[in-house]
């Protein structure tokens, strides 16, 4: 034969003058805890900004800022309408197709980068630039967007 009687559980009362006595030390540590999880990435500054020195015309300039600690590699890249001719670049693109053109720059050190593409005839439409690195620090991917 089977009891269908439930186990009678016994409570303890809780004064409520020790609960608001150990509350706020416990809201502080877990706020603390909190700090401490945020990830690196999202408190990190940008180590590389830019603007532009000149956005329209036959030339254009992008002027980078790279902080430090300056990041190993840098990849930049400009975009621009398919219908401008490019003339040159300075420095030299690693790749330059309908719109797009790249640079891959290694052993990056702190200061300033200046990258000019000359074009054939005056821009047409808007140019931006997107800057691509990995933060020494946190090993975190970052990208920017550089606009005129």
């Amino acid at each position: 034969m089977t009891s269908n009687r439930t186990p009678k559980i016994d409570f303890i009362p809780v004064k409520s003058n020790s609960f608001k006595k150990h509350i706020f030390p416990l809201i502080f540590l877990s706020l603390i805890w909190l700090m401490v999880q945020i990830p690196t990435e999202a408190m990190s500054k940008n180590l590389v900004t830019g603007q532009y020195g000149s956005s329209s015309g036959k030339r254009i300039v992008l002027n980078l800022h790279i902080q430090n600690p300056a990041p190993a590699n840098l990849i930049v890249e400009q975009y621009l309408s398919p219908q401008n001719s490019i003339v040159s670049t300075s420095p030299r693109a690693k790749k330059d197709s309908a719109g797009k053109i790249k640079w891959l720059f290694r052993n990056t050190a702190t200061g300033k980068l200046s990258i000019s593409i000359q074009l054939k005839s005056p821009l047409k439409g808007k140019i931006r630039g997107v800057v691509r690195y990995r933060d020494p620090g946190s090993g975190a991917f970052i990208e920017s967007q550089i606009s005129p």
